[in-house]
């Protein structure tokens, strides 16, 4: 295809494309954190379900209710806080709205190679990764935020990867976020 024929986002995707193609060791360094955050996230998870579930004592939570002491946080059984972690996660429907909405990838929209190879044909958006981290981060938010935090910032540089490898548009993974939000202050801090 000619280059007079590629659309706006076909011509600024294939000059990032280009780039790296010419930049290999920054391709590689973008590609290992493409793989390995969300494996980072979920072994994050997994210790936070741990740390929450072993702990001998109670649990001190950030509280939305205005009767609690002046530091703003209650001392919940360690059960019930675990339970929440576990169960906050699947006040989502992602997935559900995933197939509904069956929003087509970059690479099937347009004309584009993937800097990630992938067989995916829709369900773009949100972005399932994306929402993941994000409500992981709100789960650990809720425990201790020093490390929500730096997934909060983990979420968004995956964000940035999954649009730069070119398997999901910038709306699909701020739907993402969105979602991931809204689902961990509702499983967290609302119910």
């Amino acid at each position: 295809m000619s280059e007079n024929n590629l659309t706006g986002y076909e011509k600024r995707y294939n000059a990032v494309y280009n780039y790296l193609d010419t930049h290999k060791a920054l391709k590689n360094i973008l590609l290992l954190l493409y793989k390995v955050l969300p494996y980072v996230t979920a072994l994050s998870y997994m210790v936070l379900i741990v740390l929450c579930a072993r702990s001998k004592s109670t649990i001190a939570t950030p509280a939305i209710a205005l009767s609690v002491d002046a530091t703003g946080y209650v001392e919940t059984s360690n059960v019930f806080i675990t339970a929440k972690l576990i169960l906050a996660p699947l006040t989502s429907f992602v997935s559900f709205i995933r197939k509904c909405l069956d929003s087509p990838r970059p690479y099937t929209k347009y004309n584009i190679t993937p800097i990630v190879k992938k067989d995916k044909e829709g369900e773009s958006m949100p972005s399932r990764h994306i929402f993941s981290i994000t409500i992981i981060a709100m789960c650990w938010l809720y425990i201790y935020q020093p490390v929500g935090i730096i997934l909060l910032v983990m979420t968004l540089v995956l964000a940035v990867l999954r649009v730069v490898m070119g398997v999901h548009f910038i709306k699909d993974v701020i739907a993402g976020i969105i979602c991931g939000i809204i689902c961990g202050f509702i499983g967290l801090w609302i119910l």
